[in-house]
């Protein structure tokens, strides 16, 4: 089942027209309702302590209420949810931005799941943990970046990017996989050992 889960970054209210795509359940964290009425979309659910939507959630919508003071941040707690509802992929909007220490315990979170499929989605493209072989579409001069999280990440070899990796590895202390750029409309990545965050920077929003 896939979940799209829909957060309170303020950056992502500028984006006019939000992610395209089809979803078996939507899901807001607190002031993710703010994103769902802005496109046009029905959550199935919201959650969340109130403090980023500031008002009473609307009646019609399933919806888990929390205190302010707890011991797991809205995001978490509407991943939860979906991970309960049966969710194998979730498409996360709204999660990156605004406060760096709610980005990095998003970052960190997601790279906690198992056996789930998550991606994070912004106006400037996406983000998401490497399975062991990722095809990735966008277009020529696009930027990818390759970021280690746990620790070293061995094995990696990439195809279709201006700077080839083949069997190398990259470490957590240093920045080589920064910035790389599509050669044409689709590479290849793949891993054989780690954690590795990949970034794709859409081109024309560079």
């Amino acid at each position: 089942m896939h979940v799209l889960l829909l957060g309170s970054s303020p950056e992502t209210l500028d984006w006019h027209e939000g992610p395209q795509g089809s979803w078996d359940k939507i899901i807001c964290a607190d002031g993710g309702l703010n994103l769902a009425y802005k496109w046009n979309l029905e959550p199935d659910w919201v959650l969340g302590d109130g403090d980023s939507y500031q008002k009473p959630y609307p009646l019609e919508l399933k919806q888990e209420t929390y205190p302010e003071k707890k011991d797991a941040t809205d995001s978490e707690l509407a991943t939860t949810k979906a991970i309960d509802l049966g969710a194998t992929e979730i498409t996360l909007v709204g999660f990156l931005g605004a406060r760096l220490d709610h980005t990095l315990a998003n970052l960190f979170h997601v790279a906690s799941l198992e056996d789930v499929f998550c991606t994070f989605y912004e106006e400037w493209g996406k983000a998401f943990f490497a399975r062991k072989t990722n095809e990735i579409f966008g277009e020529k001069g696009d930027l990818l970046s390759l970021i280690p999280i746990k620790g070293d990440v061995e094995g990696v070899r990439t195809e279709g990017l201006e700077y080839p990796l083949f069997d190398e590895t990259l470490y957590l202390s240093r920045t080589r996989g920064i910035s790389n750029v599509f050669l044409e409309d689709r590479c290849v990545v793949t891993i054989k050992k780690g954690s590795l965050l990949i970034v794709h920077l859409r081109n024309e929003i560079e």
